[in-house]
């Protein structure tokens, strides 16, 4: 993907702030098919790829596992209406719209913040939802607030005052349970659980993990600057996992740039769909204002931690 037209998918994929999608496609007689859903996330830049997920009791399931394209429209902060019809069951969503179809195939649902036009790629079961991943093929991004949604209301992102930490501890039991260290490294943990499983399950260590999850952030990338990108991430990356994915056939050397073989690029939309996994399951356990805060404090203390001289 070209480099502007790149920055304009990153662009189109900033209007979602864990808001609101409707996802269209259609069934095997052609008809149009569209549902609401929360649960959107972006896979890579290089090729573009999103995923999103879908409860296995839906009676749109065997549409979406049929379909060979599928859209998601992030909605505008003033289509609520039409968030709450495509919610709603057993009536005609598609009322009153002049349809069209995307390149992908999808119904197009007018007037909305972003659309992604996606061939689909991947399912994965991940609980109680299958998540779909598609490789977008056209997408448009306009100027306008996103649709947000949360405890049972339409709203906006508004910033609650953090709860207080205590200036002294009972016992010495209670450092650990305060040093931010250690409970960065037990929440690290918990939310790589099930994506150690699936990785290592295919033969791959963590090191090998991060090459491929590095070259989904744009394909054709020299080693020093696959190096560069995984110490972006924390990772102090060996070149020795680089050379193992190539004997593997997973990653593919063109002079001196690396790229996701198709083997490579189907493991990488693998492991991003069990990511997603763990995602749904931490967005279930926290409100909106509560993945908020945790998204800005992660980024602000990745900013001002001190670094190793």
């Amino acid at each position: 993907m070209q480099d502007d037209k790149k920055k304009a998918f990153r662009n189109a994929l900033g209007n979602f702030a864990t808001g609101v999608t409707i996802v269209t496609t259609r069934d095997a007689e052609g008809r149009a098919v569209g549902l609401t859903a929360s649960s959107f996330n972006s896979v890579s830049l290089d090729p573009p790829m999103v995923l999103w997920s879908l409860a296995l009791d839906s009676p749109n399931m065997a549409a979406f596992r049929q379909a060979k394209g599928w859209a998601v429209h992030i909605l505008s902060a003033d289509q609520e209406d039409l968030s709450n019809r495509f919610a709603t069951r057993g009536i005609d969503k598609f009322a009153g719209l002049e349809v069209e179809d995307g390149l992908e195939g999808a119904p197009v649902i007018p007037g909305c913040a972003a659309r992604f036009g996606c061939n689909a790629t991947f399912e994965y079961e991940g609980g109680d939802h299958a998540i779909f991943v598609g490789e977008v093929v056209d997408f448009i991004h306009r100027d306008r607030p996103p649709l947000i949604f949360h405890s049972g209301k339409y709203g906006r992102v508004t910033s609650d005052k953090l709860a207080a930490r205590p200036d002294h501890f009972e016992n010495d039991g209670e450092f650990g349970r305060y040093f931010v260290g250690h409970m960065l490294s037990r929440a690290h943990h918990a939310a790589f659980a099930e994506l150690r499983r699936e990785y290592r399950k295919r033969g791959l260590r963590s090191a090998e993990y991060t090459v491929i999850v590095s070259l989904g952030l744009g394909d054709g990338c020299t080693r020093e600057g696959l190096v560069q990108r995984a110490a972006n991430g924390g990772v102090d990356l060996p070149l020795e996992p680089i050379d193992h994915l190539v004997d593997r056939g997973l990653i593919r050397t063109d002079g001196d740039r690396l790229h996701l073989t198709a083997d490579g690029r189907r493991t990488l939309t693998e492991l991003m769909a069990v990511a997603q996994s763990t995602q749904l399951h931490f967005e279930n356990s926290l409100t909106l204002t509560e993945m908020t805060q945790l998204h800005d404090l992660l980024r602000r203390l990745s900013e001002t931690a001190p670094r190793a001289s």
